[in-house]
């Protein structure tokens, strides 16, 4: 990825697509259509005018799991992706990639975190484009989320996260699927969160996708103690004074805004993640420098811990700005 020099423009949106150029073009192409077709959605797509761009750029992605990945999760956050998925299904039944993205839509409806009742149909896709699919992780990613989200027994879980190491052993997405399975808020601990993100970050190779794994189990952590009562809530932010913690933000400050160092497809998200901790942690002359490797590019979360991501963001943008002026 890159790196902006100069006056930094501040974001008007929250840019799910990052700084993929090609899924931006995707995105600003079916917005317009969809915009222009209204209700009439159904027939616009009957001859897969509004699901070809979606074809095209999954198909491009090729074997960069990663990239595909991320297209997957962007695409079917779409409030239009259901009725698009089934669309392109219909039309192509035999169709890999149609199976997978209804999996991925039919995932985003239920939400990370939310209701998972009748993920059936969708545990059934996932099996059926896992098969037509045999070298790609994607369908065994969207069925260990389905595994997470009804809370399967460990060993199923377990089965199907070996699936996808096999596939692709530093999958970005799956890493955090299994974080979140581990967490005290769904069927672990936060000790089972840092033995998992402990011996990934002795395992995984330098500038893997998952190298901010441990930053993020200590942000859920932190977040964590802010809602508790009492005391505990008063006292988070010196969470990111104990020593173990300051020495993950140390390492990712040293190391993530070198150019080149981040260049997986959610580098950006990353980043979104190291400026606001560096910001809990009242490290603004240091959240300045990385805000400033950002950008425009502002993600949903954690910003949202805060309030309306954009204006959150723009926000503390202004204030580590000014701290960095007065060195």
């Amino acid at each position: 990825m890159w790196f902006r020099r100069g006056i930094r423009q501040l974001p008007r949106r929250v840019v799910p697509e990052l700084d993929d150029s090609e899924l931006s073009r995707v995105l600003s192409h079916l917005d317009a259509q969809i915009s222009a077709q209204g209700d009439n959605l159904a027939q616009a797509n009957d001859r897969g005018a509004l699901t070809y761009p979606i074809e095209q750029t999954l198909r491009d992605s090729g074997r960069d799991w990663d990239r595909r990945i991320h297209r997957l999760l962007v695409l079917s956050s779409l409030r239009e992706a259901p009725v698009l998925a089934r669309q392109w299904h219909t039309r192509k039944p035999d169709c890999p990639d149609a199976l997978l993205f209804e999996a991925y839509a039919g995932l985003a409806q239920h939400g990370s975190g939310g209701a998972a009742h009748n993920l059936g149909p969708v545990i059934a896709l996932c099996r059926q484009a896992a098969k037509l699919l045999p070298d790609d992780p994607a369908p065994w990613v969207a069925l260990l989320t389905c595994y997470r989200l009804i809370r399967a027994a460990t060993a199923d879980v377990r089965s199907v996260w070996e699936g996808v190491k096999t596939r692709d052993p530093w999958n970005r997405e799956a890493h955090l699927q299994v974080l979140h399975y581990l967490s005290p808020r769904e069927c672990g601990s936060h000790a089972t969160m840092l033995q998992f993100t402990d011996a990934v970050r002795t395992q995984a190779p330098p500038r893997s996708p998952v190298e901010s794994l441990a930053l993020l189990a200590s942000l859920t952590q932190y977040l964590a103690l802010r809602e508790a009562d009492g005391i505990t809530a008063l006292t988070a932010h010196r969470h990111w004074n104990q020593p173990y913690q300051r020495a993950l933000v140390d390492h990712a400050l040293a190391t993530w805004t070198q150019p080149g160092h981040l260049t997986h497809a959610a580098a950006l998200t990353d980043l979104n993640v190291l400026a606001y901790v560096l910001i809990k942690a009242m490290r603004l002359r240091d959240a300045s420098t990385v805000l400033q490797a950002i950008g425009p590019v502002v993600t949903a979360w954690p910003w949202q811990e805060d309030g309306p991501p954009v204006e959150t963001f723009r926000d503390w943008s202004r204030r580590a700005q000014r701290a960095a002026q007065q060195r």
